[in-house]
């Protein structure tokens, strides 16, 4: 095992003990998921492409035998399982949509499991409100394998000491109790630093944690570490260099990535998912893009026809996972650009040159206080459920426009909870105007922009536009 992991002896009590005997539910065998998935890593692309066709075709006859939804979907579009011989006959499928989701969960719920049995979730937001769904709980235990595997490339093993610069509030306590700290500390090894405020006392109370705790790692948001990567070089600090850095949850630009390597002096490696399917693409210690775990997703490309951006496809990804809610062909609003390359690093894992979709501009206030626009997906959009979509867009210092596609039974009480938790960002004095509207589409880039800014920073921040 720890030769074939190429680990520590503190990694390996991680994988073997700590981590399966605090989560059973999520890491029971944990060693072997990882071990599997290291070897199908060193396939051909040919032998993971063929081995992810039988999953894919299992999956499909699962899903028509034991859900009401893809039964009846097939029905309508003329299809059975035995009918799907190609790539384009299984393109006949309908795609899936959140909308589908939100009014079909106990149709897409496979008969297969006992409710009981199924573990709840809900999608992460950027223009759109979350959607609950459910997977099983081989699913689950398999995402936490792909996920160690891409971790692994970019040095990171469970049990090394990792600092966590994160907006997702619902991964980490709000109110920590003394007890949970030591545990996150000394057990579990992270730090948490919430991203939802940021100014130049929070970012220097950030360097000295990191300076204290000495990560091996930073697991990050790009904004809010780029945010940091600023503060440092401006203000010329000392601050701990970790071994390496990963970014995710939006897309990281190359001049935060040009920022982060030279404050940092740090390989930084961008990983891709969703809430829906955990991680399912990783860049490696090549650098030449990002790679798809066949295992985990089977990811369509559609030509994104009158973009800004040359050969733009939009992805359609079907879990191979999930098999307690199957989710084929579903529109995840994401697009990429395609790599002809072959990357050094051996892997047989189809490569794409970078995805895009998920971008948030940062804010700042009045008060000098700084936004970034990634936090407000989880503490503004992701808690107001009547709202069905949203765009918060800074016009100046002081005035900020809401857009919206209202829910169905959506509410003046809905509204109010969405004026309530953007006060808890914005001093007073910050007018907010709302405008209703039909859809908030993609832009020409191939972007979904949730917040954007038409302010140019403010002190600090000014030097770096």
């Amino acid at each position: 095992m720890r030769r074939k992991l190429n680990v520590s002896i503190t990694n390996w009590v991680y994988i073997r003990g700590v981590y399966p005997l605090l989560d059973r539910q999520k890491n029971s065998k944990l060693g072997e998921r990882m071990s599997r998935y290291e070897t199908r890593e060193r396939h051909t692309l040919a032998d993971n492409a063929s081995t992810q066709w039988r999953e894919l075709l299992a999956l499909v006859q699962h899903a028509y035998d034991s859900t009401v939804f893809y039964r009846r979907r097939f029905q309508e579009a003329g299809l059975q399982p035995r009918d799907i011989r190609t790539p384009r006959d299984f393109s006949q499928i309908p795609v899936l949509t959140r909308d589908d989701i939100r009014e079909h969960l106990a149709e897409l719920t496979s008969s297969s499991y006992p409710r009981e049995q199924l573990l709840s979730s809900a999608t992460g937001g950027t223009t759109d409100t979350p959607v609950r769904f459910v997977r099983d709980l081989r699913c689950l235990r398999e995402k936490a394998a792909v996920q160690a595997r891409f971790d692994a490339w970019a040095g990171m093993q469970p049990g090394d000491k990792t600092f966590y610069l994160w907006g997702a509030r619902s991964d980490y306590s709000q109110n920590p109790s003394r007890r949970w700290l030591m545990y996150e500390r000394h057990i579990m090894r992270r730090v948490w630093a919430p991203t939802s405020l940021l100014n130049p006392q929070v970012l220097e109370s950030y360097r000295q944690s990191l300076n204290r705790f000495r990560p091996k790692i930073i697991y990050t948001y790009p904004t809010p570490l780029a945010l940091l990567c600023e503060y440092l070089q401006e203000t010329g600090l000392p601050c701990h260099h970790p071994s390496g850095i990963i970014c995710t949850a939006e897309l990281l630009l190359d001049s935060q990535r040009q920022l982060v390597k030279q404050v940092m002096q740090c390989p930084i490696f961008e990983h891709y998912g969703a809430r829906e399917f955990g991680m399912i693409a990783a860049e490696c210690e090549a650098h030449q893009g990002l790679h798809f775990n066949p295992a985990a997703a089977y990811v369509e490309f559609v030509p994104v026809l009158g973009a800004e951006v040359e050969g733009l496809q939009e992805m359609l990804v079907t879990d191979l996972l999930n098999y307690g809610m199957p989710l084929i062909r579903y529109r995840i609003n994401d697009c990429a650009v395609l790599s002809n390359e072959v990357c050094s690093c051996g892997r047989g894992y189809p490569l794409v040159r970078k995805i895009t979709g998920r971008t948030t501009d940062t804010f700042y206030l009045p008060n000098g206080d700084v936004v970034p626009g990634v936090a407000l997906t989880n503490r503004v959009l992701q808690v107001c459920p009547g709202v069905k979509k949203m765009q918060v867009i800074q016009e100046t210092l002081e005035e900020f426009r809401i857009r919206y596609v209202p829910g169905a039974g959506m509410t003046a009480a809905d509204l109010q909870l969405v004026r309530d938790n953007l006060r808890k960002f914005f001093p007073a004095g910050v007018r907010c105007q709302f405008e209703e509207v039909a859809e908030i589409a993609r832009e020409a880039s191939g972007k979904t922009r949730f917040c954007i800014s038409r302010v140019r920073p403010q002190g600090l921040h000014a030097a770096r536009v």
